[in-house]
């Protein structure tokens, strides 16, 4: 069990103004078995009237509009939750975690990976299969940012050998669905990263289990779960439509703290 803090700065800068901005946010967490939100609260410029809403998966969201013409949209959500990842409750799986989904759809290419990598390990459990087949992908896949983008599909960045945590994620859940193992897609935060991170969920016949590709790790305590669904799409931290046809840039910072580095 750990105690964490956090704060996350989202800032999008337009080249021109831009009017009639409609935004939802995902970035706060929500209290489950395995995390207990102590406190949070989230600060928007400009200045907005914001409704907390709940989407089809359970992600907490923040919906939003501002109409009046600005160059600028910032948001800072910061907060501290206990995490027990030892803490998880049984629950069944939805079939859909089972089947393709935009960004993380099976290829040909990456059946045959999985299932190579699964050759002397058949009968093992989930738990044990996902876990292979996250070594055996951090071993085919290298770090690379700025090779990908959010819009790269598992079947692409497989296929390029190179990506960021999105696409590591994408790429093993997959894998998983292809070896009939389900799984999800976690957007959130992890202890001394300057960004938001992504990994995976399996289901182990009885609980959810997180799996970090990118550290070809179990995830620890030291995460914290903003969204979840089948894949990036369902976890994206803000989107939005605007009137204006403005360029944006977009510039993240996050800092999460372990309370117990402070004693």
């Amino acid at each position: 069990m750990r105690i964490l803090s956090f704060s996350f700065e989202t800032t999008l800068q337009f080249s021109d103004p831009v009017s009639e901005h409609s935004f939802v946010l995902r970035c706060l967490p929500k209290s489950c078995a395995s995390q207990t939100v102590l406190d949070s609260q989230i600060i928007i410029t400009p200045h907005t009237t914001v409704a907390a809403q709940v989407d089809g998966f359970g992600n907490l969201l923040q919906v939003g509009r501002i109409a009046e013409p600005h160059s600028e949209f910032n948001f800072i959500s910061s907060g501290m939750v206990v995490v027990d990842t030892e803490n998880c409750s049984a629950e069944p799986a939805h079939p859909m975690f089972l089947r393709d989904s935009s960004f993380a759809a099976t290829s040909g290419a990456i059946r045959t990976f999985a299932a190579d990598a699964l050759r002397v390990a058949c009968n093992a459990p989930a738990w044990d299969k996902a876990m292979k087949l996250s070594h055996a992908l951090h071993e085919h896949l290298s770090y690379k940012p700025g090779a990908t983008d959010v819009s790269t599909t598992a079947a692409e960045a497989f296929e390029l050998g190179c990506g960021v945590c999105q696409d590591y994620a994408h790429i093993l859940i997959a894998a998983c669905r292809t070896e009939g193992i389900c799984a999800r897609y976690v957007n959130g935060l992890i202890v001394g990263e300057g960004a938001t991170h992504a990994w995976v969920e399996v289901h182990d016949g009885d609980h959810w289990r997180g799996i970090d590709p990118t550290h070809d790790c179990a995830v620890t305590d030291e995460y914290i779960a903003l969204s979840r669904g089948r894949d990036f799409s369902d976890c994206a931290i803000e989107s939005g439509v605007f009137r204006g046809g403005a360029q944006q840039s977009q510039n993240v910072i996050v800092h999460v703290v372990d309370q117990a580095s402070r004693l």
